[in-house]
């Protein structure tokens, strides 16, 4: 098959054209180097602090990814989700993938829940905490990468600052015809490009990411809309009551990694 088909938490939590020359073989050439030029770590950690300190938000996430095939070629896929955070303790995220199948994540601050309406199956955990708690369980104990995961951190700041090794501005330019900073950025394991809206919410409208280590150095790209930081709050949002006849199935959780958080918890 072209397409690899990952576990229900992969699938539900988961997740270009050539570059300017300038881009190809070396750094930006107009930024940092300018005494014009942003301090474009300030304007980073700008928009991580507006994140982390958002009390509530939603958004769309509209992202395409590479998926290596056995023959080396690189297969784009894509999905649109629809996230809605209520912090410190509420999280639903609705996901139609290209190919039409529709997931959706539930999180009420005790129950973290996974659901496939095609298959008409669910998986639940009981797993108390904040949002940043089980973003972390999926991502160290799930073993499951998330891309974009870190924007939903309220500890987004301290997250980056403990991995970025460096940070270019690129330039000015326009997303959807918002004004944008585009940056650079680099960390041990992924280079990653983001176009902050300019003004007082510095929101991220575009994300780049690049796994550099990965074969064939695969691409995940999202563009974020429909951004609301006061959006309307309904219960019903993060609670999941199974439709007639859905079935429930084990989350298959790596037992060393469970072992070690429950030692963290002690």
């Amino acid at each position: 098959m072209l397409r690899y088909l990952p576990s229900l938490v992969i699938v539900l939590v988961a997740g270009l054209a050539g570059p300017p020359a300038a881009l190809c073989d070396e750094k930006p050439t107009a930024a940092a180097s300018s005494p014009e030029s942003p301090d474009a770590k300030a304007l980073l950690m700008r928009m991580a602090d507006f994140l982390g300190e958002a009390k509530a938000f939603s958004v769309t996430i509209d992202a395409v990814y590479d998926v290596l095939q056995a023959s080396g070629q690189k297969i784009e896929f894509g999905e649109v989700r629809h996230v809605l955070i209520d912090r410190p303790d509420r999280l639903s995220v609705q996901v139609e993938m290209s190919n039409g199948e529709k997931l959706t994540m539930y999180f009420d601050g005790k129950t973290f829940t996974m659901f496939s309406p095609k298959e008409n199956v669910f998986s639940q955990l009981e797993k108390p905490g904040s949002v940043d708690d089980v973003m972390k369980f999926i991502v160290l104990d799930l073993q499951t990468p998330i891309p974009l995961s870190m924007l939903l951190l309220a500890s987004i700041k301290e997250e980056l600052e403990k991995r970025i090794t460096e940070v270019d501005y690129v330039e000015q330019t326009n997303i959807a015809g918002k004004p944008a900073d585009h940056l650079a950025v680099r960390t041990a394991d992924i280079d990653f490009q983001v176009w902050v809206a300019q003004g007082e919410q510095p929101s991220p409208l575009r994300v780049v990411i690049t796994y550099k280590h990965a074969p064939g150095q695969p691409q995940f790209s999202a563009d974020l809309s429909d951004w609301n930081f006061a959006p309307k709050i309904d219960d019903s949002a993060f609670a999941f009551s199974p439709p007639a006849g859905a079935q429930a199935i084990p989350v298959m959780v790596a037992l060393p990694n469970v072992a070690a958080a429950k030692r963290r918890e002690k």
